[in-house]
């Protein structure tokens, strides 16, 4: 197993470890905060990395601490090159900054971030960042760094005139490797040599080796084998501690992109078993709402039902006792009875009318009504007793039901719509 998966395996246990335990005290975290920044400096980019996601985990609410931590954890990033994932976690470190009130260093961050975005050729965004920078803090401790994106933005974007114009005067290394720079891009061989040489003795980047020996091999017409030979052979010697570096630092970065994984999964995975306990809940609020409804109209239902019977008994018995009702109907005069039908009823007859029954169907209907015989109806109409229950049948028939139902049917339609 390599060294990178047994950090990854103490990262992970130190994790679980904690997590069992609680939250670690404020004085531990600042602990791996300074642990972090010793392993670096002794150039063990991956152990530090690991401690510095220990500290960022611990779950401190002190944004100041967390800022520096991501800040140290975004520098590694950016020295192995990787300036996309050192862009975001700057981000982070500004924001924490933001958070704690520390303007200065909240500036800073931005400028990291101008001057990643510098690096990536993305110009405008870079220029924006500086401009932000300097808005949140314009005061002398910020200004070399400010000049130093502004440069590298307009180097990337290979706008080497105003590369020379920031770099006026080279204030510090890296200025100056910039100034040798665009004088080389522009073919100003003798300004980009003078530059180049200047800064040879008194490197303290080896990354700067490779472009002063480019620009000393391809614009310096003074070169001798000589100085060449020996740049080289130390450029050689600096290329392989620089190839060791980035394995080390590669290392690192992996580490932080491994926990940023796991966490974007842990958090894919918190939101939707959040998004699932929510459609559960909704689900079963909607259920529970669904079966209380269906059991009030249901109750409502069996109230209302209960009530029609009800009435529809209290109905039946005083249409069979309303001997005052049956001696009020005009038997003799149809019109007369179809209004005091519909009076007394509830409109019975208009709707019997409206169901295609003839004279001698309403008849029918309103003496079944009342609750008379067959021998009562007899006496009524101009047929035998016999005959009428066949009358009977074919009025209902027409109502759509059977003899036997037609006086339960007429009651119920007066129930219905008195």
């Amino acid at each position: 197993m390599s060294a990178r998966y047994h950090i990854l395996l103490l990262a992970v246990g130190c994790t679980l470890m904690f997590s069992c335990c609680g939250e670690p005290k404020h004085e531990q975290v600042v602990a791996w905060y300074e642990q972090g920044k010793t392993l670096r400096e002794q150039g063990e980019p991956a152990e530090a990395m690991t401690v510095f996601l220990q500290a960022a985990h611990s779950g401190t609410d002190d944004k100041a601490l967390l800022g520096r931590i991501c800040s140290n954890m975004a520098n590694i990033c950016r020295q192995a090159n990787e300036h996309g994932l050192a862009y975001e976690v700057y981000a982070s470190s500004a924001e924490h900054f933001a958070a704690a009130g520390d303007t200065l260093a909240y500036a800073y961050a931005l400028n990291n971030m101008a001057w990643e975005q510098a690096v990536m050729g993305h110009k405008d965004s870079a220029l924006a960042l500086v401009a932000a920078a300097v808005e949140s803090y314009p005061h002398p401790p910020l200004t070399e760094k400010v000049v130093e994106s502004r440069a590298a933005a307009c180097l990337f974007a290979e706008e080497y005139d105003s590369v020379l114009l920031y770099t006026v005067p080279p204030a510090n290394d890296y200025l100056l490797m910039l100034r040798a720079q665009a004088y080389s891009y522009i073919g100003r061989d003798d300004s980009a040599t003078c530059y180049a040489r200047a800064l040879l003795p008194r490197v303290s980047n080896p990354f700067y080796l490779d472009d002063i020996y480019y620009i000393l091999t391809h614009n310096d017409a003074q070169a001798g084998t000589d100085d060449l030979r020996e740049l080289s052979s130390e450029r050689a010697d600096v290329q392989k501690a620089i190839e060791l570096r980035h394995g080390k630092l590669m290392q690192a970065v992996q580490i932080l992109q491994n926990d940023r994984s796991v966490r974007r999964t842990e958090t894919r995975t918190m939101v939707v078993m959040s998004m699932l306990g929510a459609l559960l809940a909704a689900i079963l609020t909607v259920g529970i709402i669904t079966i209380r409804e269906r059991r009030r109209l249901y109750r409502d239902k069996e109230q209302h039902e209960h009530a029609r019977q009800e009435e529809l008994a209290r109905t039946l018995a005083n249409l069979q006792d309303a001997e005052d009702i049956r001696l009020e109907l005009s038997w003799g005069d149809y019109q007369a009875l179809c209004i005091k039908t519909d009076r007394l009823f509830h409109g019975l007859a208009e709707r019997l009318i409206k169901d295609g029954l003839n004279e001698q169907d309403i008849r029918i209907c309103v003496l079944v009504l009342i609750g008379m015989s067959h021998k009562q109806i007899a006496a009524m109409l101009p047929c035998s007793p016999k005959s009428i229950g066949k009358l009977k049948d074919i009025t209902a028939h027409k109502l759509g039901v059977s003899g036997g139902q037609l006086r339960e049917m007429l009651v119920r339609q007066v129930v219905d719509n008195g």
